[in-house]
């Protein structure tokens, strides 16, 4: 969508240069004006949705790298991969065998002879038994039950939160139960398969630095700690810890990073990304 909006700009730029090239050679001053504002903020639409469009492509490559229910994993491909194997194999295993056989035919085979158990107690069926049921615990405590955490851990939807509270939050989910995608695409969610619960956020803001950091704060677990952040040129990162997404998808540190783009004497803030992991600033 940013690529579409970039080529629009283009071409509109491109229409207002000749466009006041001709104002200023007939000297109208209101053409000169006119066309001078059209061919600056066609570059700005240029400009901006060009960044976003490069922005996205990073990030979705990112994605596809990072995401943790790698298609690597699938039993399916690993089945062929043995089989694979195994084809390769067949003639050195069929190798080794006809070696076996060979040997055994040449040496007769040596069997241990078992000792009979006349030195076991009569009662050695319940002594077995009493090791059995010592090995096996009278009760297997199961893992700790998240039935007493909430299904919404943020205010407004958001990392931490299940996939029922984020349709709730932000509607139609158009794309599937591993990968939600909400309001045309601007937001976007990876699911965590056993809880059900998202473990990464991408959400296309843009607006003013405070603006970002209040949507972050709405996306983020309630008991969330700063522990860190880092602040560039063109990027910003914090890193968080929470109790409840630790306990919610097993890991606990999260950052949330934001780009910064200076027009002219303002910070224009895009692209909200909240993923598991931890950072430390230099």
């Amino acid at each position: 969508m940013w690529a579409i909006i970039a080529i629009l700009g283009f071409v509109l730029f491109l229409i207002c240069i000749p466009a006041f090239v001709y104002a200023l050679k007939k000297k109208k001053k209101g053409g000169i004006a006119l066309y001078a504002v059209m061919a600056g903020i066609s570059y700005c639409i240029l400009l901006f949705g060009g960044m976003q469009a490069v922005s996205d492509y990073k990030t979705a490559q990112a994605a596809q790298e990072d995401n943790p229910v790698a298609t690597a994993e699938d039993p399916g491909i690993e089945a062929s991969g043995d089989q694979a194997a195994a084809a390769v194999d067949e003639p050195e295993v069929t190798a080794v065998a006809s070696e076996q056989s060979a040997e055994q035919v040449k040496e007769p085979e040596l069997e241990p002879k078992l000792e009979p158990l006349a030195d076991l107690p009569a009662d050695t069926p319940d002594v077995l038994d009493e090791i059995i049921s010592d090995e096996i615990p009278d009760e297997v405590e199961p893992e700790a039950e998240l039935s007493d955490l909430p299904d919404q851990l943020t205010a407004s939807g958001g990392i931490g939160d299940t996939l029922s509270v984020l349709k709730d939050e932000y509607g139609y989910n158009s794309g599937d139960e591993k990968q939600a995608s909400f309001k045309r695409g601007s937001v976007t969610a990876a699911i965590h398969p056993p809880s059900n619960r998202a473990y990464k956020i991408e959400y296309g803001y843009v607006g003013g630095v405070a603006g970002a950091l209040t949507a972050i704060t709405d996306m983020i677990p309630a008991d969330s700690v700063q522990l860190d952040m880092g602040v560039g040129t063109d990027k910003v990162m914090i890193s968080y810890r929470s109790e409840m997404l630790s306990q919610a998808i097993q890991q606990g540190d999260f950052v949330a990073s934001f780009n910064v783009t200076k027009v002219g004497d303002n910070k224009l803030a895009s692209y909200i990304n909240i993923s598991l992991g931890t950072f430390t600033s230099p």
